[in-house]
């Protein structure tokens, strides 16, 4: 099944590069070998922040559904992003940097953010730099952050919406038998996140990728709820272990 699931992707890859600019985009336009991401001294005073407000929380369990039942303690946020489907075969990056912006406010168009990223001319994005992309065009302190385990990742997640109080995004790696929705791997595909809620064990994202565009893919865009352990493991399996919030 996986090794059909491979195959049958790399089809489609060849098929949508020989769309025009305008097709929906793959989710695989994130940038393979990025530069190391260039850390300030907000980056250092946000960790300091998360790191006194990790020691004060108990374990990420603690937030969980147990046999069957929800905790209706456990701690939630939702966010409701506007939907924007990303314009070409590789703008996983700059769609999800205009989901945000436009959260925000008037967001800038996909091109002018894939210039600023160099997506425009590298047809991949380097994910370090999306946290300056929203600052630059949302006026934000957004901030690059590393994972350091699965447990790490859902207590990130919930900092960043609950506390930093706002919309993340993050850079996944997609294994279609474990993601619902997807019919294709991905190598990477940068996406918005907008919503989790512990007491379900779920993490809303809102995907600028339509994989159902092509023959056979599934109905991946916009507003998709998914398990935790399914984006978490997403974001481990990832080289970059990565969320900008």
């Amino acid at each position: 099944m996986k090794i059909t699931r491979t195959i049958a992707a790399v089809a489609v890859t060849l098929a949508m590069l020989a769309q025009p600019a305008v097709a929906v985009a793959s989710g695989t336009g994130d940038d393979p070998n990025p530069t190391k991401n260039v850390a300030t001294a907000l980056d250092a005073k946000v960790e300091r922040e998360y790191q006194l407000w990790l020691r004060r929380q108990g374990p990420v369990a603690k937030g969980a559904m147990r046999s069957g039942r929800m905790l209706v303690d456990a701690p939630y946020k939702y966010f409701y992003t506007p939907s924007h489907m990303q314009e070409t075969n590789y703008y996983c990056g700059p769609a999800t940097v205009q989901v945000i912006d436009d959260y925000w406010g008037t967001p800038a168009t996909q091109t002018e953010i894939a210039k600023y990223l160099g997506t425009y001319t590298t047809h991949a994005t380097d994910f370090s730099l999306v946290d300056n992309a929203i600052n630059y065009f949302a006026g934000q302190n957004y901030v690059y952050v590393t994972c350091a385990s699965l447990s790490d990742t859902y207590y990130r997640i919930q900092y960043g919406l609950l506390t930093r109080g706002h919309p993340a995004a993050t850079d996944v790696k997609i294994d279609a038998d474990l993601w619902p929705n997807y019919m294709f791997d991905h190598a990477g595909h940068i996406i918005p996140i907008e919503a989790f809620d512990w007491r379900y064990n779920t993490v809303r994202i809102n995907d600028p990728y339509d994989e159902a565009y092509y023959q056979g893919g599934g109905a991946t865009y916009g507003h998709k709820t998914y398990s935790k352990t399914v984006v978490a493991s997403g974001i481990m399996a990832h080289f970059r272990h990565a969320i900008v919030y």
